[in-house]
Formats: C-alpha cells, structure tokens, sequence
C-alpha cells in the first residue's frame, strides 16, 4: 500500500513536471518567432540614426534608405502582428554617433535585421509580408552604403 502511495505521488509527480515543461518550453516571450521583434529594434535604431542632419550631397541616399527602412518597418510589423507578437515596444537611440560611425552603425544594424528576418517562418501567412521587408532592408543597405561613401569623400576633402 506504501509502495502504491509512493508510486501514485511519483508518478504525478512526473506528469506534472513534464506538463510544466513542455509549456515553459513554449513560453517564448514574445512569441515563437522573436525575431522580428530583434529585427525591428534594429531598424528603428538605424531609422533614427539616419534622420540626423548630414551633408547636401549625402542627404538624397539617406532620406532613398529612410523610405526604405520606413517600408522595412512598416512589413515587420504586419509580420509581427500577424505572427502574434507585441509590437509597442520602442528602444532608446544612441545619437552620439559621428557620421563614420553612424553609417557603420546603422549598416550593421540592417545586417542583423535581415538575420533576424531570414530565420525560418512556419507562418505562411507571414512569409509575403518577411519577403517584402527583406527587400526594403537589402535596398536600404545600398542607399546606406552610397551616402557612407559619399560621407567619406567629403571627409576627404574637407567639405
């Protein structure tokens, strides 16, 4: 009868552990799939870093990324949200960059972002939504990439 008692106590015991398990498992805060909440960190910080003032001649590239990065954002979050994640959440923005910097920081930015994106997707209704972002991302990168070029002639000549 003890032998049943300890049995019992022991088997519930390790039903409830693996019940318990199993759902912190599935307690991903936020979500299955927190990468577009990563990815959008990071592209609002690169949004945020391009609207500081710049050169005339650098300043049509980065307002062309900012549209970019805008659209980026814009498709993330329909994927987020769609993927069942909360999106009210803005990070703090380091605007003490110079502008080598601050272009160096904003593509690294929109590298992680596009790692973060790229992870595999079991939502398909998700996918058009990533794809379409992954695009913007890549685009804002070459926009990002031509104005740090720019920027750095300038700094060449001393303009």
């Amino acid at each position: 009868m003890v032998t049943n008692k300890i049995t019992a106590i022991g088997l519930l015991t390790g039903l409830l552990t693996i019940s318990l398990g199993h759902g912190i498992a599935l307690a991903d805060i936020p979500g299955n799939h927190p990468y577009y909440l990563h990815a959008r960190s990071d592209l609002r910080k690169s949004e945020s870093l391009l609207e500081t003032s710049d050169e005339f001649n650098v300043t049509q590239e980065t307002k062309t990324a900012d549209r970019y990065l805008h659209n980026a954002i814009q498709d993330v979050e329909v994927a987020s949200n769609l993927d069942g994640k909360n999106i009210n959440n803005y990070p703090p923005i380091d605007t003490s960059l110079q502008h080598r910097d601050k272009f160096q920081a904003i593509y690294q930015l929109l590298n992680s972002a596009n790692q973060d994106i790229s992870r595999e997707e079991d939502n398909n209704f998700v996918l058009s939504w990533r794809n379409k972002a992954e695009f913007d991302i890549n685009q804002a990168k070459h926009f990002t990439a031509i104005a740090a070029a720019r920027d750095a002639v300038d700094d060449l000549s001393g303009y």
